[in-house]
């Protein structure tokens, strides 16, 4: 069963390189030119065209998005509006620590600005009494692209949540560290899980569950889509066209 798979953002040989063997990876090119989502107009800024793009992929045949951003912006706007799966990497990194770890886990940022919004989520989510720690790397996303800095700061903040926290497991929380888990995760010999991975794997269940099982979010309570002759002139006023 070939599956089909929507990142809005990030890059498209990794991706498809640690997707499985019958999953095709495709990514939405940068609508804005910001240089990251720290900020709530750089996030207002992407869940204006992720609407959109999402609504598209729907209609495209997509068996799922994946929202590349561990504030998961646009999450819940975005289910409402589809049936297909719409997959968080914040959300889709907290299921899978949740479900290797006895005890809790950690969770690492870059800013402490981060942390409320983030915080937040993962109350929604279910998890906040699994949380030992938010650690901080004091880095921003564009200081992330130093490798070997952020590589660093990883580990000393690791270290500090196994040790002092008593973190079974660790989430890097930013795409910005993509790539950096696995180095991460042999020298502390604890699990380290990378948001990205976390959100194409999962994205990879849910839409194998969606296309085999016609499985997905539920369409009724929180996720429940607004009246089509409410929407249709809405949308198409804010977009152009509805489709």
């Amino acid at each position: 069963m070939q599956l089909k798979i929507l990142f809005l953002g990030g890059r498209k040989e990794w991706l498809q390189e640690n997707a499985g063997p019958s999953t095709v990876v495709d990514v939405m090119e940068r609508a804005f030119e910001t240089p990251h989502l720290e900020y709530e107009f750089y996030e207002h800024l992407f869940i204006h065209r992720a609407i959109e793009r999402v609504v598209n992929a729907e209609k495209e045949g997509y068996d799922a998005v994946v929202i590349p951003c561990f504030y998961d912006p646009g999450l819940r706007e975005t289910r409402e509006l589809v049936k297909m799966p719409v997959v968080g990497v914040c959300e889709a990194s907290l299921h899978v620590a949740s479900m290797i770890s006895a005890g809790k886990f950690s969770i690492l940022v870059g800013r402490r600005k981060w942390i409320p919004k983030m915080a937040d989520n993962a109350r929604n989510y279910g998890f906040e009494s699994r949380i030992a720690s938010w650690r901080v790397l004091n880095l921003t996303v564009p200081e992330m692209r130093d490798q070997t800095k952020t590589q660093e700061a990883i580990l000393r903040e690791a270290r500090r949540a196994v040790e002092d926290d008593s973190a079974e497991c660790v989430v890097l929380g930013c795409t910005g560290m993509a790539g950096q888990a696995a180095h991460a995760q042999s020298v502390l010999g604890v699990p380290v899980l990378d948001p990205v991975l976390m959100g194409l794997k999962v994205a990879e269940l849910r839409a194998a569950l969606w296309k085999s099982l016609a499985i997905s979010h539920s369409k009724i309570g929180g996720y429940d889509a607004p009246p089509t002759e409410e929407l249709k002139p809405i949308y198409k006023k804010v977009y152009g066209t509805y489709p």
